[in-house]
């Protein structure tokens, strides 16, 4: 496990990423989320033809949507408010953080190489959005 930082060297650290005063001041109060942001940026990106068993969507670090063995529909999907707006959201791939963001800021992508399915995530995200 990760070292957690201080708020000092979290700070630091998400300067370095170049990151916006806003995200800074979303992430600094989450050291453990800061832990696992740093190890996967530290991973190499998911590879192009990669296609993953588990999909889970994370608000706040808390499971919202999880979708299994390419099905199009959600097996699991929380209740949520249609207004909330959540401070960050991350995708994973089984178990492992593909994409973070913090409201709309991308902190972590390691579905660079991905160019269709990254397409397929955005698309399905503007679905369930309407």
């Amino acid at each position: 496990m990760t070292k957690l930082l201080e708020p000092q060297e979290i700070q630091v650290l998400l300067r370095d990423w170049g990151l916006s005063e806003r995200a800074i001041s979303i992430l600094i109060k989450e050291p453990e989320v800061v832990a696992n942001l740093q190890e996967a940026r530290s991973l190499s990106p998911f590879s192009p033809d990669y296609v993953p068993c588990v999909i889970e969507e994370l608000f706040d670090d808390i499971p919202f949507r999880r979708w299994e063995q390419g099905k199009s529909s959600p097996i699991y999907e929380r209740p949520c408010s249609a207004d909330y707006d959540p401070p960050f959201v991350e995708y994973s791939f089984d178990g492992q953080t593909a994409l973070f963001h913090v409201q709309g800021e991308i902190v972590v992508n390691r579905m660079e190489l991905m160019s269709d399915f990254a397409q397929q995530i955005a698309e399905l995200n503007e679905a369930l959005e309407e």
